[in-house]
């Protein structure tokens, strides 16, 4: 089993947002939520900053960022869509909807909020990366690599995106396209366990089991042996 990565909540906060709302509820939020991690004090502060200021959407989004940490993603969904009612061109907030529905298993909302987010902002990393990790769930991987791919043209240091791109690859069963995506993402992170990892197996099936060997032991000295061990169990170690 290959390792696969996970799309995670786009939080972008402005820096000046701090400054606009300095010794607020919000503030008081904020410090909650990410300096003291403390997800129920946060929520509680930003309540209160909702009802000072109903109207105002980036608030209903940092409540929502906070619901979706607590693993409570209907509250998340719901503030989320609040913030999108008086703000429909948030990018943001239909993007992390979309993770908000892709963790409920709703995965055809999730592209629909990924798509609306890259039409409302062609450019958006994240909405392409996001988008592609739901179509390689329903096993359409072409069209999850079409969107790697995106991701990749706007963001080339995007390891993760190389990664899961490597796993479509290997998915159609183009080995040798996989090979090439998890080096390019170990290129960029030299200590990156999952590219190994699931080069290792690449190279495996292609019964490279020299390549498949060497890489299986990079990846268990970074602490993921799971490969290493099964080529030892099928006597296919090559040094």
């Amino acid at each position: 089993m290959r390792f696969d990565l996970l799309g995670k909540a786009f939080i972008a906060l402005v820096l000046t947002a701090a400054f606009v709302y300095a010794d607020s509820a919000f503030e008081r939020g904020y410090a909650a939520y990410y300096k003291d991690k403390d997800y129920k004090g946060a929520i509680k502060q930003y309540s209160i900053a909702i009802k000072e200021e109903p109207k105002n959407a980036f608030l209903y989004r940092q409540r929502a960022i906070v619901y979706y940490d607590l693993g409570d993603y209907r509250n998340a969904i719901a503030d989320y869509s609040q913030a999108i009612r008086i703000d429909p061109s948030y990018a943001n907030a239909y993007v992390d909807r979309g993770l908000a529905y892709k963790k409920l298993g709703d995965k055809n909302k999730a592209i629909a909020d990924y798509t609306q987010a890259i039409k409302l902002y062609p450019d958006y990393v994240d909405a392409y990366y996001n988008r592609g990790i739901v179509y390689h769930d329903l096993d359409d991987y072409t069209q999850a690599i079409t969107d790697y791919e995106q991701a990749i043209k706007l963001d080339p240091k995007k390891v993760e995106a190389y990664i899961n791109r490597g796993n479509a690859y290997a998915d159609l069963g183009i080995t040798s396209n996989a090979i090439d995506d998890y080096a390019q993402a170990i290129k960029l992170d030299p200590n990156n366990v999952g590219a190994y990892y699931n080069r290792a197996i690449a190279y495996a099936e292609q019964e490279n089991y020299k390549n498949a060997t060497k890489d299986a032991k990079k990846a268990c000295e970074l602490g993921e042996c799971g490969m290493l061990r099964n080529l030892e169990e099928n006597n296919l170690i090559r040094d």
